[in-house]
C-alpha cells in the first residue's frame, strides 16, 4: 500500500509528465534535488495557517501550478480551485472577496438584537486560499489579508468567520504602473517567498506541444484523500528538530537583529532614517563593529521577528519530511532559511551592489549570510555556546560564566549571553 509521502511523490512525477511549466530542478539538499516552486508549494500545503508568496514575471505559471497542486492534494476539480481564488484589483471590494449581508433577512421582520446574517464567499470558506497578483491591491485592501493572517478569522459587518486551518498562497508580479508596494507588516506574515522564472527554450517547446485545456490535462494526476491531506501537518510535526538546529536558528535570528547602537541593541526599533545603510554604527570608529562585514546585522537594514523563527523551524521540518527524513539536518536548515528571510529584509547597498551580487541576486546574498551565520554558530561560537550552557545549567557559577564569556568579542555573546547571565545574578 502506498504511503502518503509515496503518493505525494507520484503526484509530483505526474505533474512533470503533464508539461505544466515549473522550471528546472533548482533546489537541492545533499543528494535530494527537485524543483523549488513545486516543493515549497507542497511544503506549504503540509502546514496549517501559513502563506506562501510566489514572485515572478507575467506568464511564469505561478497561479496555474498552485491551483493544480490544490486540486490534486485536496481531490477537488481544477475548475473549482480556479473559481474559488480572488484576483488583485484596485477596485476589488470586500463584498466580492469575503462576504456580504444576506439580503433575504430584510424580506422578513427583523427584530432588535437579531444577528446580522453574512453570506461568506467560497474563498472565505475555503481551506485553500489563493490570491492572484497580491500587489495589485492598494495598501488599504492589503490590510484585509494581514488581519486574516494575524487573527485567523475574517470579519465583516460585526460578524466573524474562523479560518483556523487554511493554506494561503499569493502571487506577485514585478513592479508595474498598476502595482503597489507590499506593506512590511504583511511581508513579515508571509511565511516563505519563492522566485518563479520564465520558461527556457525547452519548456517553451513543451508548452507548445501540450493540450491547452489544463483541466483535462490534470485529470490523470493522482490525488490524496481527505484523510491523507488532513494528516500532513501531524506528519510534519513528528519530524525532529534537534537541539543543534534550535541553537543555529535562534542565533540566525539574533544575527539579523543585534546592532550595537540600536535601542537595547534591537535593530527592529530603528526608524528608516537610522538603518545601517544610513550610517548607524559606521559614523563612529570607536564602535567595535564599525563596518564589520563579518557581522550579518550590518549587511541588512531590517531585523527579523519571532515569526521568522517559527517559519524557519516549521518549513525546515516540512522539507525534511518531503525528503523522506524523520529528522531535520543542518543541510535542510541552510537550504530552507534563505527563502524564509529574503523577502523580509533589504540588503545594505554598500555590500549588495558590489561583486558577486551586483545588486541583482538578493536570494544569493541572503543565502550567503545564512551560511555565514550557521557556520559561525557551529565553529567560532562552539566554545561560547558551551560556556553559556554550562553557566545557565549550573554546571559552573554564573560569575565564572560571565568571566569566561568576557574574553570573546562576538556581539551575540556580549549583548545577549553576558547580559542574560548578569540579570540572573541580580
Amino acid at each position: 500500500m502506498d504511503t502518503t509521502l509515496g503518493k505525494i511523490y507520484k503526484i509530483m512525477d505526474a505533474l512533470r509528465e503533464t508539461k505544466i511549466h515549473m522550471g528546472d530542478d533548482n533546489f537541492s539538499i545533499e543528494n535530494f534535488k527537485t524543483n523549488g516552486h513545486l516543493l515549497f508549494s507542497i511544503a506549504n500545503s503540509c502546514l496549517r495557517n501559513r502563506m506562501l508568496l510566489l514572485y515572478g514575471g507575467m506568464g511564469a505559471n505561478k497561479t496555474t501550478l498552485i491551483n493544480v497542486i490544490g486540486s490534486r492534494l485536496r481531490n477537488v476539480p481544477y475548475g473549482d480551485m480556479v473559481s474559488t481564488m480572488i484576483a488583485g484589483h484596485p477596485e476589488q471590494t470586500e463584498e466580492k472577496m469575503i462576504g456580504f449581508m444576506d439580503p433575504r433577512q430584510w424580506m422578513s421582520k427583523y427584530e432588535d438584537g437579531d444577528s446580522i446574517k453574512v453570506m461568506w464567499t467560497n474563498w472565505a470558506k475555503s481551506r485553500w486560499k489563493v490570491i492572484d497578483e497580491l500587489n495589485r491591491f492598494p495598501p488599504g485592501k492589503q490590510n484585509l489579508f494581514h488581519d486574516i493572517l494575524r487573527a485567523k478569522q475574517i470579519s465583516y459587518s460585526g460578524q466573524t468567520f474562523k479560518t483556523e486551518d487554511y493554506r494561503m498562497f499569493a502571487t506577485t508580479n514585478p513592479e508595474f504602473k498598476s502595482t503597489y508596494p507590499l506593506d512590511e507588516a504583511l511581508l513579515d506574515r508571509v511565511s516563505v517567498c519563492i522566485p518563479v522564472y520564465q520558461p527556457s527554450f525547452k519548456y517553451l517547446l513543451d508548452l507548445l506541444s501540450r493540450p491547452a485545456d489544463i483541466e483535462s490535462l490534470v485529470e490523470s494526476v493522482p490525488t490524496l484523500s481527505n484523510e491523507e491531506f488532513n494528516s500532513l501537518p501531524l506528519m510534519v510535526d513528528n519530524v525532529r528538530f534537534p537541539p543543534i538546529l534550535q541553537v543555529c536558528t535562534a542565533s540566525l535570528i539574533r544575527d539579523f537583529v543585534i546592532l550595537e547602537r540600536a535601542p537595547n541593541n534591537d535593530k527592529t526599533q530603528l526608524t528608516p532614517s537610522s538603518k545601517p545603510s544610513k550610517g548607524l554604527c559606521t559614523r563612529h570608529t570607536k564602535s567595535k563593529y564599525y563596518g564589520n562585514l563579518n557581522l550579518v546585522s550590518w549587511q541588512v537594514d531590517e531585523g527579523l521577528s519571532v515569526r521568522a523563527l517559527f517559519d524557519i523551524r516549521d518549513f525546515t521540518k516540512a522539507i525534511a519530511f518531503l525528503r523522506g527524513s524523520n529528522e531535520a539536518t543542518i543541510a535542510d536548515l541552510k537550504a530552507v532559511a534563505p527563502y524564509i528571510i529574503w523577502h523580509r529584509v533589504t540588503p545594505n547597498e554598500t555590500v549588495y551592489n558590489a561583486p558577486p551580487y551586483y545588486g541583482a541576486d538578493k536570494l544569493k546574498f541572503i543565502s550567503d549570510l545564512v551560511e555565514k551565520s550557521i557556520n559561525t554558530t557551529l565553529n567560532e561560537r562552539a566554545e561560547i555556546n558551551t560556556i553559556f550552557a554550562q553557566a545557565n545549567d549550573g554546571m559552573i557559577s554564573t560569575v565564572e560564566g560571565i568571566r569566561k564569556l568576557a574574553n570573546f568579542e562576538d556581539p551575540l555573546c556580549r549583548f545577549d549571553m553576558i547580559k542574560f547571565l548578569e540579570n540572573k545574578t541580580k
